[in-house]
């Protein structure tokens, strides 16, 4: 039973590490979080440690502040076993853990990629603990033993979490409570460890849109067409003179530009993309005589210069090919450009994952 427990969590972790989020739609922090956890304590005492190994469950909820801090409180307790030496037997009780901890994400200090899908915290933490039912044991239900069940409890732990979703996560913690002998034993001034392995699955919420409030409305009709400025008339030949008619120049007569905005480090095309380069296809049937700009952007807060310069070109070809394959558009009237992150054409830094069309209609 415990092997396939553990071959099914390690299954969950392989299976969603090559899985990448699908929307960013959402401000990576701050957000609240809940949830719960089950593994297995011991107590680091002068015993056998294996005999000492329990079950523990626990719960908890706390805030994300910013990329690198939070706060939450949790609740942790079961059954605990203790032990020593001349007593050559292991003693259960029972106990319950609160502790107010604090969170620092480190794994955010070195990237600037928020969205990434691993996280690594450092815990500290300060409670109180609280154990009981030690009256099958005869020595713990006599003085002083029985009137010191309260104790303070530190905390210091390392806590990896892999992002599922949106919304949900797992992670596993590993704990080190530093609890006085009081809560145990007669013998004031010494201190016992207790080490914790938990497994526990995390639901976030309250996550803030991110920049679909301010996301450009798509340019779904034409822009209204620039007629040309009335020509002088010519003047009419006479005998002596004739002069000659110039050829008209091709001018444009309307333009037409949208911004197609992709996932990060993606170049597939998005349903909401897809309405907008449906409507300009749609566009483009009825006037063939039309050129057609397709310029990739990336943005330069995340990724290196090679790797956006890429992804860039990715975009723009991506929509390009669209506009031929789906909507039958003559590919000679295609223009493709790329400029990684050495142009970035709006101040926030998500808007610039981008590919921008350019159309405009020439007429004589």
């Amino acid at each position: 039973m415990k092997f396939k427990f553990i071959a099914l969590i390690a299954a969950l972790f392989l299976g969603w590490t090559g899985v990448q989020a699908q929307e960013y739609d959402y401000k990576a922090y701050p957000y609240n979080f809940a949830g719960v956890q089950a593994g297995a304590q011991m107590m680091l005492l002068n015993y056998d440690h294996l005999k000492l190994i329990t079950p523990i469950g626990g719960a908890y909820f706390g805030s994300m502040l910013s990329p690198y801090y939070g706060i939450r409180l949790s609740a942790q307790g079961a059954w605990s076993k203790m032990g020593f030496k001349p007593m050559d037997e292991a003693l259960d009780y029972k106990y319950v853990t609160g502790s107010f901890d604090v969170l620092f994400n480190v794994s955010n200090l070195f990237t600037k990629n928020l969205y990434h899908r691993f996280h690594t915290f450092i815990i500290g933490g300060v409670g109180m603990t609280y154990a009981w039912d030690f009256d099958n044991v005869p020595l713990m239900a006599t003085k002083p033993w029985n009137e010191r069940r309260y104790t303070t409890n530190w905390r210091v732990g390392v806590m990896e979490e892999m992002n599922l979703s949106k919304h949900l996560a797992v992670n596993l913690e590993v704990d080190l409570n530093n609890l006085n002998d009081r809560l145990i034993g007669p013998v004031k001034g010494r201190n016992d460890w207790q080490l914790v392995g938990m497994l526990g699955l995390t639901y976030k919420f309250g996550l803030k849109k991110n920049y679909k409030k301010t996301q450009p409305a798509a340019q779904t009709t034409p822009a209204v067409a620039v007629q040309p400025a009335a020509r002088p008339q010519q003047p009419v030949p006479t005998a002596a003179k004739v002069v000659k008619k110039a050829p008209e120049k091709a001018f444009v007569a309307e333009k037409n530009e949208i911004d197609v905005f992709f996932n990060l480090g993606k170049s597939s095309i998005t349903p909401e993309s897809e309405a907008k380069i449906k409507a300009l296809g749609e566009w483009l049937k009825t006037r063939p005589n039309t050129k057609v700009v397709v310029t990739g952007y990336a943005d330069k807060g995340t990724g290196t210069a090679e790797g956006n310069e890429k992804v860039s070109k990715a975009r723009a070809e991506s929509v390009a090919k669209e506009l031929v394959e789906k909507y039958g558009f003559d590919a000679n009237q295609i223009v493709v450009d790329y400029k990684g992150d050495t142009v970035q054409p709006y101040d926030e830094n998500d808007l610039n994952r981008l590919a921008r069309i350019q159309a405009e209609t020439f007429k004589k």
